[in-house]
């Protein structure tokens, strides 16, 4: 078969993926491996824009996010729950930033890791891998790593729930501060009760949230040779979705548009993937990934101690 067909059959899989129940959680890291996998075996060939192709790809997705943002859903949370995301934020960064000086992390790649753990996986990565200038390569690695993890947590989390005998509010905080993909997280909430998974859906939303202000900081303080800051315009236009998500009610439309963003994703990561080739897949092993669980254990630990004490 024509090699430039495999390819463009490979970009309509990566769009289905998330359409697809038994997977849709798993989208994305199936299509970062699919398009590895092709690429290491020279199974296709790639168009030469195809870097132009993905960075809109990928920025048109995380505007698209933003339609899943309603402010309005937030408030119902109260300040309690803006006050539980933004202390569990500050010690995963710390931490992260602790960690990466110890693991004599590369920083870009250490920078992806932290904000997908501290925020939500891989949507912050997506969101803020432009803003830092990280290569495919980091890209791939962080999102592999949070890939694995946020599997594992499915797991995990259902022991958790069960072995410390956690009401509905505590599951649903713990899960949301704790687990990287939204997906992931009412999952395991809902192994406890509805009520849990409605908690931990608007908890994650809350955490989701700070992917605005976090990405703003970035443009700050990433200047580029000319002193100039660096603002990504794609931002702006995530910022608008969901001011418009909170102002007009079409919850239908924005499911739609969200998971429209998701698909775009999903494609982005494919065709990240097929710029690499097989060295990235050991690369996710040894420090970078010890990283990466050492991080999420801290996590785990500061969403208990929040959920415990705060």
């Amino acid at each position: 078969m024509n090699k430039k067909i495999i390819f463009y059959a490979g970009c309509v899989i990566a769009l289905i993926l998330p359409l697809i129940k038994s997977v849709h959680a798993f989208a994305s890291g199936i299509s970062l491996l699919m398009g590895i996998v092709l690429a290491s075996f020279a199974i296709i060939i790639v168009p030469k824009n195809l870097g132009e192709i993905r960075k809109l790809t990928l920025n048109s997705a995380v505007v698209f996010f933003g339609f899943g943002l309603s402010i309005s859903k937030v408030v119902a949370v109260g300040s309690k729950g803006i006050f539980q995301t933004a202390i569990s934020l500050i010690v995963v960064i710390s931490i992260g930033l602790i960690l990466a000086k110890i693991f004599k992390m590369e920083k870009k790649l250490s920078q992806l890791i932290v904000f997908g753990t501290a925020i939500c996986g891989g949507s912050a990565i997506a969101a803020t891998s432009p803003v830092i200038e990280a290569s495919d390569e980091d890209i791939a690695l962080s999102t592999g790593i949070v890939f694995i993890l946020n599997t594992v947590a499915l797991f995990l989390f259902a022991f958790f729930i069960n072995y410390f005998k956690l009401n509905a509010e505590q599951t649903g905080i713990w899960t949301a501060l704790s687990i990287h993909d939204t997906s992931s997280v009412v999952s395991a909430a809902a192994f406890h009760s509805t009520e849990a998974l409605k908690i931990a859906t608007i908890m994650k939303l809350t955490r989701t949230l700070w992917i605005i202000p976090i990405v703003i900081v970035l443009s700050i303080l990433n200047k580029s040779e000319n002193k100039k800051i660096k603002f990504p315009i794609f931002i702006l236009f995530f910022i608008l979705a969901s001011i418009i998500a909170t102002i007009i009610n079409l919850p239908a439309i924005y499911n739609l548009l969200t998971q429209i963003g998701k698909m775009m994703l999903s494609l982005a990561l494919y065709m990240i993937g097929t710029s690499l080739n097989i060295q990235t897949i050991k690369k996710m092993t040894g420090k970078n990934f010890l990283y990466g669980v050492t991080l999420w254990i801290f996590s785990i630990i500061s969403g208990y101690m929040i959920i415990m004490f705060l």
